[in-house]
C-alpha cells in the first residue's frame, strides 16, 4: 500500500507554504486564483486526503455540512433531492468537508430540533431542503446566528439565506409557450402550499392567466401536493369536467408525468389531445413516452451555490444574510 500523501508534499509540489494549502482547503485567507488554482490541481493529482480528525481538532470544526430533508416518501429514490444533494456534495468534498443527512419531519419534532443538531457539534452549518413557509425550526437558527441555507425557498428575513430561482418568470415563460402553441384553455397542478416556491408558481399562473387574457376556470387549478399519484388522480377528476382544457401546466415534473399517465390510461394522446409541460427538469423528465417538456431548474448549481455560500459563512468569508435567485430554461421536448 502506498504511503498517504501529506500536506507537506503538496505545498512542496505547489513551491508554497503549507499555511497556504491550508487555506485553500479551509477557505479561510487570501489566496491568489492562480495558485489556489495550482493546489487544487496538485491534490487532485496526488489524491490528496485531508486528516479530517486533525482539521477538526486543529480548527474546532466537525468539518461536516447537515442536510435537512422534509422527509418524504422513497427520499434518496427522488431526482430532485439527489441532482441538489450531488451539487452540495461535489462542493463540499472540493472543501475538505463531508454531509451528513437528517430527515425530518417539522410537525412532528420538537421546535428545537434542527438547533440540536447544531448543538451536538456534530455539524458546523445546515443546507434546508424543502421547508415550509411556518417552519419555526428557521427562526430560531437565525436568531442562534447558525450559518444555514435555505434552497428553493426564500424569506426576506434578517440572517436568514435563501438560493431560489425565478419560479414566477419560470411559470410565465410556460403560459406562453402553450400560448404560443394554440392553446388558451390551460390547467394548473399546483404543489404544496405551505413551500414558497410553490406559491409564486401559483400565483404566476394566475397572473399570466389575466396578461394573456386566458380562459378562467378554477375547477382547472387541481391541487396535488408535488405528488406523483395525487396528480395521477387530480387529472382524472380534470377529466370529468364539462369544458375541458386543452393543456396541464404542473408544478413539477412528477406531478407532470402522473397526469400523463392518467391521461394515457384514459385513452388521450399527449399532446396531441392534451399538451403537459412540467417543471423543474429531473433527469426522469427526458426518459418518460413522450419526453417532458419542462422549465429546467439548474438543480444541481442550486447545490453546488448553497454549499460555497454557506461554506463561506462559516469561514467568515460571506456575511449574513445571502439572498440569490439562479435563472429558469424551457426545456422543449415531446410532451407540449
Amino acid at each position: 500500500m502506498s504511503a498517504k500523501v501529506t500536506i507537506a508534499e503538496v505545498a512542496k509540489r505547489a513551491g508554497v507554504s503549507t499555511m497556504t494549502v491550508s487555506r485553500v482547503l479551509n477557505n479561510t485567507g487570501p489566496v491568489k486564483k492562480e495558485t489556489a488554482e495550482r493546489i487544487r490541481a496538485i491534490i487532485a493529482e496526488l489524491n490528496y486526503q485531508p486528516n479530517l480528525v486533525a482539521r477538526s481538532l486543529s480548527s474546532k470544526r466537525s468539518m461536516m455540512i447537515g442536510i435537512i430533508i422534509n422527509r418524504v416518501k422513497k427520499v434518496f429514490f427522488d431526482n430532485y433531492i439527489g441532482q441538489i444533494g450531488s451539487g452540495i456534495t461535489d462542493i463540499v468534498q472540493e472543501r475538505g468537508y463531508r454531509v451528513m443527512f437528517f430527515p425530518v419531519e417539522t410537525d412532528r419534532e420538537k421546535t428545537s430540533a434542527y438547533l440540536d443538531i447544531v448543538r451536538s457539534h456534530v455539524i458546523d452549518g445546515l443546507i434546508i431542503l424543502r421547508s415550509k413557509t411556518d417552519n419555526p425550526h428557521i427562526q430560531m437558527l437565525a436568531d442562534n446566528e447558525v450559518p444555514f441555507m435555505l434552497v428553493n425557498h426564500k424569506k426576506y428575513k434578517k440572517n436568514y439565506n435563501f438560493i431560489d430561482t425565478e419560479n414566477i418568470e419560470g411559470t410565465k415563460t410556460a403560459m406562453r409557450h402553450l400560448y404560443t402553441n394554440g392553446h388558451r384553455k390551460i390547467a394548473f397542478f399546483a404543489g404544496s402550499m405551505d413551500e414558497t416556491n410553490s406559491i409564486d408558481r401559483l400565483k404566476a399562473y394566475h397572473t399570466a392567466v389575466k396578461e394573456l387574457r386566458l380562459v378562467v376556470n378554477e375547477e382547472w387549478v387541481r391541487y396535488a401536493e408535488f405528488d406523483k399519484q395525487k396528480a395521477f388522480e387530480e387529472a382524472g377528476k380534470l377529466l370529468q369536467c364539462t369544458n375541458r382544457p386543452t393543456a396541464i401546466l404542473a408544478s413539477d415534473d412528477y406531478m407532470a408525468i402522473g397526469a400523463m399517465e392518467r391521461l394515457q390510461k384514459e385513452g388521450l394522446r399527449v399532446p396531441q389531445d392534451m399538451a403537459v409541460i412540467g417543471f423543474d427538469d429531473v433527469e426522469l423528465a427526458s426518459y418518460v413516452k413522450p419526453s417532458l417538456t419542462t422549465i429546467r431548474q439548474p438543480l444541481t448549481e442550486l447545490g453546488r451555490v448553497a454549499a460555497e455560500n454557506l461554506l463561506n459563512m462559516i469561514a467568515g468569508t460571506q456575511k449574513s444574510p445571502v439572498h440569490k435567485f439562479l435563472k429558469l430554461e424551457l426545456v422543449k421536448r415531446n410532451s407540449g
